[in-house]
């Protein structure tokens, strides 16, 4: 939170000039702070993050994620037990306490309302973290998986993840090269599932090869450096110390890195099919 510096600084510029802004900033950083731990320490999320050096900024992204969630539920026009079983085992995956579980399902059913303050939301949730774009593609991540567990993103849908993150900071077309790769990731894990019930294959189908090339975000014709440029990339954007020095919550960071495992999953087919070192 930094309005209270931005506005601190501006007010004491106004009367005291240089010497009245620096006075201004740290009374506005001392306001922000006091604002931040009212957060942290407000209802479930607070209790659950208590202790921590960022708990307001952990609080504020779980909050805005099941918040956004149940809009993005709520956008195709029915929010379906899909939709209430995932954020469900979300809630389960975080090991969210009593009290967390009930913010969390409040924020959801909140971000259901037709008045809920959407673009407002995600402005508050990118100042807060200061336009960080890995922890705002993680988030993008958590919702696209969302909107795609049924394997179908409709308009809608699609319209609310193209808002979100245009207002975090992201273009049109990198957002739906992201929802390319988590379609190709869901029909990964769908032919994994199948192979696993008919036991394992010795060489996978086209279909597999083609969307474990789209879980990288590479084309089958692209040479071998490529290859590996592009899956090197993805599992440093991905890699825990990475994601921990961003801020982001443990919890979250914890779901993230199995985004990493489907990367690895599909380089190793693309790796075994082109016999790559």
């Amino acid at each position: 939170m930094i309005w209270g510096k931005v506005i601190g600084a501006l007010a004491g510029y106004l009367f005291l000039r240089l010497p009245g802004a620096i006075i201004g900033v740290l009374i506005g950083h001392w306001f922000d702070r006091g604002m931040a731990q009212d957060f942290a320490n407000r209802g479930g999320f607070g209790q659950f993050m208590y202790g921590k050096q960022d708990a307001g900024k952990d609080a504020l992204f779980l909050y805005t994620l099941f918040a956004v969630m149940g809009h993005l539920a709520k956008a195709k026009g029915r929010v379906t037990e899909r939709d209430i079983l995932q954020a469900s085992q979300l809630m389960k995956q975080f090991r969210l306490d009593a009290e967390a579980k009930k913010e969390a399902q409040a924020a959801f059913r909140e971000g259901k309302q037709s008045t809920f303050p959407l673009n407002d939301t995600m402005k508050r949730f990118r100042e807060s973290f200061y336009g960080n774009r890995e922890v705002s593609q993680v988030f993008m991540e958590q919702l696209m998986a969302l909107a795609l567990n049924d394997g179908v993103l409709d308009r809608a849908e699609h319209e609310v993840l193209i808002n979100v993150g245009k207002t975090l900071g992201f273009r049109r077309f990198q957002i739906d090269q992201w929802l390319a790769m988590q379609k190709a990731a869901f029909r990964f894990h769908q032919h994994k599932r199948q192979g696993q019930s008919g036991g394992q294959k010795s060489k996978p189908s086209q279909t597999e090869l083609q969307d474990a090339y789209e879980v990288l975000g590479v084309k089958s014709d692209q040479p071998d450096a490529e290859i590996k440029k592009a899956y090197r990339k993805l599992m440093a954007r991905h890699h825990p110390d990475k994601l921990a020095s961003k801020g982001l919550p443990e919890h979250v960071m914890k779901e993230a890195q199995k985004r990493a495992q489907d990367i690895q999953s599909a380089y190793e087919v693309i790796k075994k099919h082109r016999d790559m070192r």
